[in-house]
């Protein structure tokens, strides 16, 4: 990937969270779209409409998919495409100050090229270019080893365990246990550090993946949706998001006769 283009996004990634950083002390002008627990803030559309300005300075051939509806109007993936979460866990954002990311993946013809998920907190940046690995604060990224699911975490929510969607009770109980952080850029993080051996969600949009599966690709870990069907970049998917080592036994348990 162009060595320029990859300097500008680290720059605009850091733009953008300082920018989040001093809002937190102002006044964030949340709203409600479909519930009490689904919010958008002026920063959400602000941090997009900037990143989206950027791009369409310096790539105008470039198209731009993003949560808050700054870029395109996208009905396929063909050449470069830009896929944008200004605020990922913004719930948390608004409530916490903390535990919130900014998320960009870029692909090619539907196939990722780098992603970026930036902690803005804690002023940590994890991205990954495939073919080249992926870093932490630009050093080399080094996951904890996973052995096995039965020495490892699984990150999930509440509702997937409660209601055992994709047998997650048998998960869980084929695990070490589970964590939630209420935000796919933690989660991603949490299964790109080998922290947690996959991540299971219900329903992600593309913007709440697009990032976190172009590092995982650099990593050479496995990701799809959890019937092992491909995900789709245009569309809210389930997901499974998995360290290689246990990422067929995952499968195997979630879609076991007895789900």
């Amino acid at each position: 990937m162009d060595f320029q283009l990859h300097q500008r996004v680290i720059s605009w990634l850091k733009t953008a969270g300082d920018s989040l950083i001093a809002s937190l002390n102002t006044n964030l002008m949340v709203e409600e779209k479909t519930n009490a627990s689904d919010l958008v803030t002026r920063m959400d559309k602000e941090v997009e409409a900037y990143f989206t300005q950027q791009i369409n300075t310096y790539y105008p051939d470039h198209r731009v998919l993003g949560e808050e509806g700054k870029g395109h109007s996208i009905k396929e993936t063909h050449g470069v495409l830009w896929i944008i979460d200004p605020i990922d866990g913004t719930l948390n954002f608004v409530k916490q100050g903390r535990f919130f990311g900014v998320m960009i993946g870029i692909y090619k013809d539907g196939r990722p090229l780098a992603g970026y998920i930036y902690d803005v907190m804690q002023t940590d940046l994890y991205y990954g270019i495939v073919g080249q690995g992926a870093y932490l604060n630009d050093r080399p990224l080094q996951p904890l080893k996973i052995n096995s699911l039965a020495e490892s975490l699984m990150v999930t929510n509440a509702h997937i365990l409660v209601e055992n969607q994709f047998n997650s009770q048998a998960l869980l109980h084929a695990s070490l246990g589970s964590r939630s952080y209420g935000c796919a850029a933690y989660e991603m993080i949490s299964v790109i550090r080998g922290e947690s051996a996959f991540y299971l969600a219900s329903r992600l949009m593309p913007w709440d993946f697009a990032a976190g599966v172009a590092i995982l690709e650099s990593l050479g870990f496995k990701y799809s949706q959890p019937n092992g069907q491909d995900l789709n970049l245009l569309t809210a998917n389930p997901g499974l998001f998995s360290n290689a080592a246990v990422y067929e036994e995952v499968l195997q348990i979630i879609n076991s006769k007895e789900n």
